[in-house]
């Protein structure tokens, strides 16, 4: 069993495809984890099973196309947690994609102190063209007004 920083996963060799994934995640900063991150470590294949395998260890989840973030388990089920917060996830995620957004109308309202109504959903305007889903679970991105881009 090899282990890189929090993360045990059962390789037989340190040289595999598996553990250099597994380390190359433990050096990301953020949350989120793209695929364009990984593809230099193997085939297409061999990093899809190593993807695959975190996924079924519930050390990743899958928010998008392409897309994953770290995980850990619940305290109280077996369901895996997004680090740092779902909503701040799915934030990162665009700006990993290097698409341009800025808060939503209700969003931007509350903090100027214009309502107080707080805002529930997770909501963003996009500047740049964007045709992605991005979600975990019932917790999606919308894009305001339905609209992909400015």
């Amino acid at each position: 069993m090899s282990q890189v920083g929090d993360y045990h996963m059962r390789t037989k060799y340190p040289n595999s495809i598996e553990f250099k994934t597994l380390s190359r995640i433990k050096k990301i900063r953020g949350s989120v984890v793209l695929r364009k991150d990984l593809n230099n470590l193997g085939s297409y294949r061999q990093v899809s099973r190593a993807i695959n395998k975190l996924i079924d260890e519930k050390k990743l989840v899958k928010i998008g196309a392409g897309i994953y973030a770290k995980a850990y388990l619940s305290q109280y089920s077996s369901t895996p947690l997004i680090k740092n917060g779902t909503d701040a996830a799915l934030r990162e995620a665009l700006k990993r994609l290097g698409v341009g957004f800025e808060p939503g109308t209700a969003e931007r309202e509350y903090n100027e102190g214009k309502s107080t109504q707080i805002p529930v959903r997770n909501v963003v305007k996009l500047k740049n063209r964007c045709r992605r889903r991005i979600a975990y679970k019932n917790n999606e991105l919308i894009f305001e007004k339905n609209i992909n881009a400015k």
